[in-house]
């Protein structure tokens, strides 16, 4: 590796296409990169992490990598651009160790070597191939083009699973897998072709979007581990708007509940214990034993748009019976977020069973439009609730996912601008804190930055590809041919 960083120092002189730091100033600062970098945890099979300058007059950016346990890398041009191949290598022979970042930049003919700063191997791998994501404009009433992705982790190629074009631009959301299983997972199709989509190993069905009997649609899912039934929420959602610049607009459900689904039988359960006409269910999550189901609950109240702030869920608990698919005759209270005027949403348990990881906001249960939304974890041993301090932003989190070894997370924030949610990973050790977490690497992060017009939205780890025939998707959702599905109560 060092015969070839002395090899590529000579290409360059000698071409003469680029040009190294002459005489630099030494700085006692951090240089400004985007994205930030700067102390980061990564997974050693992690993309590059290329990065650009902040300050535009900056012509030129030169950067070595050294590992602490040795091997070096290199790269100069206009932002840092690191050759895949020696990143892992790098990366690779350095687990459980860090690596010391050199920036030096060119500004007005002047070169400034800024103070190292380092990167931190982690010998917990990912163990996920890559993610599964949403791209959506950031608008309200229409959503135009959007489409569902994955995205190889370790490197930049992203791939679309199924594109909305394809469907006369309908609306699709909420691709879930099972355990990351990429050949078990469910979305939702909104609009003239609507739908809800069921892969579950060589058998794809196309089920009706609604079901005569329940009426709702088939909204936030979560598989059971055993992959014979989903829990769905069940919403009737609207939005509104504010007049307020940090509030452009509140989500929330005039109604909502759990329902089960059997996918073998093709059935939908609703059990009257988390369906009530007083109370809004969302978000159910299965445990990863299975034998628990956890959702979020809050009083149901009759004039929702002038009362929205008194909106508050709690995390609640029930028994789940897998041989019957039933669910058991009392709920249990999780965590009381509305003791502390809080609402709690989004609930999502560690594979390992050790760790509830949800976010916190002031009320409603949409908090990616709540800038003070955080991100909280819960030691279901011992029962303690705190912050990810390391994790949180001025701006909203939310939209959270574990990897299976569930030593990582994923999320999604507002905190570059305020507007596009970004994707961004964390590591958790075995107490369940967190590193500070970096946004997912692009190849080019400057052109990302200036021409993405779209947002990532609900995430989702995914163990490899998913192989999918997207002209035959496409043919059974724009044919009205749709499986019925019956209610039992």
């Amino acid at each position: 590796m060092k015969q070839l960083l002395f090899l590529t120092f000579a290409c360059l002189a000698l071409c003469g296409c680029t040009s190294l730091p002459k005489n630099p100033v030494k700085s006692d600062s951090w240089p400004r990169i985007v994205p930030d970098y700067i102390g980061v945890t990564i997974p050693s099979d992690m993309a590059p992490l290329n990065f650009y300058i902040e300050d535009e007059e900056v012509d030129l950016v030169d950067v070595v990598v050294r590992g602490n346990k040795g091997d070096e890398l290199h790269s100069n041009g206009e932002y840092a651009d690191f050759d895949i191949d020696e990143w892992h290598a790098l990366t690779q022979n350095n687990r459980d160790d860090s690596l010391q970042v050199t920036v030096t930049v060119r500004k007005d003919g002047q070169w400034t070597a800024y103070k190292p700063f380092s990167v931190f191997i982690s010998s917990d791998s990912l163990g996920e191939w890559g993610v599964t994501y949403r791209l959506i404009p950031p608008g309200y009433e229409t959503y135009g083009s959007m489409g569902l992705y994955q995205r190889n982790l370790s490197n930049f190629e992203q791939k679309p699973i199924l594109e909305n074009k394809l469907v006369d631009s309908d609306c699709m959301n909420c691709h879930t897998p099972n355990r990351t299983n990429p050949g078990q997972f469910t979305f939702h199709v909104r609009g003239e072709h609507g739908a809800t989509v069921v892969r579950n190993g060589s058998q794809l069905h196309v089920l009706a979007p609604r079901n005569q009997d329940l009426g709702g649609s088939m909204v936030y899912p979560f598989w059971h581990p055993s992959g014979k039934y989903i829990a769905y929420s069940t919403n009737q959602t609207h939005q509104n708007f504010h007049q307020l610049r940090d509030r452009k607009v509140e989500v929330y459900d005039d109604r909502s509940d759990i329902i089960i689904y059997n996918i073998a039988a093709q059935e939908i359960q609703l059990n009257s214990i988390v369906a009530t006409d007083n109370h809004l269910e969302n978000y159910p999550v299965f445990s990863p034993d299975g034998k628990s189901l956890y959702f979020c609950a809050a009083d149901r109240i009759d004039s929702i748009w002038t009362q929205y702030k008194d909106i508050k869920y709690n995390i609640c608990r029930i028994d789940f019976d897998a041989e019957t698919g039933r669910l058991g005759e009392s709920v249990d209270t999780i965590l009381n977020a509305r003791q502390s005027g809080k609402s709690a949403n989004m609930p999502r348990l560690s594979y390992d069973g050790r760790f509830l990881l949800y976010t916190i906001s002031d009320y409603g249960c949409f908090p990616i439009w709540h800038p003070e939304a955080d991100l909280w974890m819960m030691d279901l041993i011992s029962g303690e609730s705190w912050p990810l301090k390391a994790v949180n932003s001025h701006d909203s989190e939310s939209f959270h996912n574990w990897s299976l070894n569930s030593r990582w997370i994923l999320f999604t924030t507002r905190r570059d601008d305020g507007l596009y949610t970004q994707l961004y990973l964390a590591h958790i050790d075995a107490d369940g804190k967190a590193s500070k977490p970096f946004r997912l690497p692009q190849q080019n992060p400057r052109e990302y930055d200036l021409e993405n017009i779209y947002s990532i939205n609900t995430p989702e780890f995914t163990q490899a590809p998913i192989d999918i025939d997207e002209e035959q998707l496409t043919r059974q959702l724009m044919s009205r041919e749709r499986i019925s599905t019956s209610l039992r109560k």
